[in-house]
């Protein structure tokens, strides 16, 4: 039985061509992410809808599961269905042991695994210090550090996403940790933190929510190595069954996933001129920025440019990142021991 928990906000439809963010038109809807173990959805299927709509207008599950892809557009009884995004949804089995995880990977991967680990120690000191986070009380000095990074990730100058730092939201968060349902987890160099992850536990699966890294610190890899550290923890605690990297693909998530399945944002909208303008409009943008992409990857620009946007608002927005005031923790780890072996 899976909690149907249903929240009722403007929900923003982003309109932009690749990292380019142009804007967004926010839709009264009711709104919920859906679990990982959920029943998927085939083609005709509708998700299952709120007990009530109180005149919004319609409804969206997030990373819904599917059987197989859905029509962009398809029409239901006083509704349209619209699936703008599918994809495969990462996840790890934190089944085993890490060493048994780790042993799943080509050597070559290993190899790299072990240069960036190295790489980082060297960089701070010989040594990485890492902190992980699950109580209230941990919480408060969590959410800090995690702000401090994100408001330097071009994700949230970008495209405006990041680690949320309303009180709304803190306290929300504060709730889970008090139930233990929260794992965090920060990087530090010269007590600056330079990554963090931030992730839910519900039913046993571990939610990849919230992550992002200093750009100053790019050549380290921070985000990977935190990865690692992070996954040796959650592997150690032998309490959960799944890492899920939640909705969207990338090649970070693909390398470290054990299995994927396809999973998609699904709106259910009623036929309101409003909304259905709206939805159509995001559509086209989105068609338009695909094609974009395609002619770029013909003609070989489109990652060097991706990689110059973020370069350039990487540089724009770089500061200088204030000490903090925390207790140094020097954790040893046995991730440590990839260095060691042999490429």
């Amino acid at each position: 039985m899976h909690d149907k928990c249903w929240e009722r906000s403007p929900v923003p439809l982003k309109f932009q061509i690749g990292d380019v963010h142009l804007g967004k038109v926010a839709l009264p809807l009711l709104r919920r992410p859906a679990g990982l173990d959920e029943p998927p959805l085939d083609i005709g299927d509708t998700p299952e809808p709120p007990a009530e709509l109180d005149g919004a207008d319609g409804y969206v599950v997030w990373s819904q599961p599917l059987t197989r892809r859905l029509p962009i557009f398809s029409l239901r009884p006083g509704a349209v269905v619209y699936a703008p995004r599918q994809y495969r949804r990462f996840s790890i089995q934190l089944s085993g042991d890490f060493e048994q995880y780790m042993a799943r990977f080509s050597g070559k991967t290993r190899s790299g695994i072990r240069r960036k680990l190295r790489k980082f120690a060297e960089a701070s000191g010989g040594r990485i210090d890492w902190r992980a986070y699950r109580t209230p009380a941990q919480m408060s000095l969590f959410f800090p550090s995690a702000r401090k990074v994100s408001s330097k990730t071009y994700q949230e100058r970008l495209l405006k996403s990041g680690f949320p730092g309303d009180p709304e939201f803190l306290a929300s968060e504060l709730t889970l940790s008090e139930n233990d349902c929260v794992r965090a987890y920060v990087l530090f160099i010269d007590s600056n933190p330079v990554s963090y992850l931030y992730c839910r536990v519900k039913n046993k699966i571990v939610s990849y929510d919230y992550h992002g890294y200093d750009p100053a610190y790019a050549k380290l890899s921070p985000g990977t190595v935190l990865q690692l550290l992070a996954l040796e923890d959650l592997f150690a605690e032998q309490r959960f069954t799944t890492f899920d990297f939640t909705e969207g693909e990338g090649p970070h998530k693909e390398r470290f996933s054990t299995g994927h399945r396809l999973c998609g944002d699904v709106y259910v909208i009623r036929r309101r001129i409003r909304p259905l303008s709206v939805v159509m409009f995001h559509h086209a943008v989105n068609t338009t920025s695909a094609s974009t992409g395609i002619l770029l990857n013909q003609v070989k620009l489109k990652s060097p440019l991706k990689r110059l946007l973020r370069g350039t608002w990487a540089i724009l927005y770089l500061t200088n990142m204030a000490t903090i005031d925390e207790v140094s923790i020097d954790v040893s780890c046995p991730l440590l021991m990839y260095v060691n072996f042999g490429a």
